[in-house]
């Protein structure tokens, strides 16, 4: 069994958009795991309020580990499993 992540599952260059208001955040990076889009913050943190609406939804655009653009459209920040302000899990 390979215990490495494939390149696709890593993230970089990634912004995270705010769908309803069209405010962005560029993440330090990311990755999928188990299906989800988790979020590191790294120094850069998301704009004041940006998880403020609960029914809010997300886009994510990023570059994966094998240098081939992705978006993620329409999540929702899974709030019982991320670890603000350091980790945001998205489903």
């Amino acid at each position: 069994m390979n215990d490495h992540a494939s390149p696709a599952t890593r993230l970089h260059d990634v912004v995270v958009l705010h769908d309803q208001s069209h405010q962005q955040w560029r993440a330090a990076g990311g990755e999928i795991r188990l299906g989800r889009i988790v979020i590191r913050a790294g120094r850069s943190h998301p704009p004041e309020g940006f998880f403020g609406m609960a029914a809010a939804t997300y886009s994510i655009q990023a570059i994966d580990g094998a240098n081939r653009a992705r978006r993620f459209p329409n999540l929702v920040l899974a709030h019982g499993d991320s670890r603000p302000p350091k980790e945001y899990v998205f489903d």
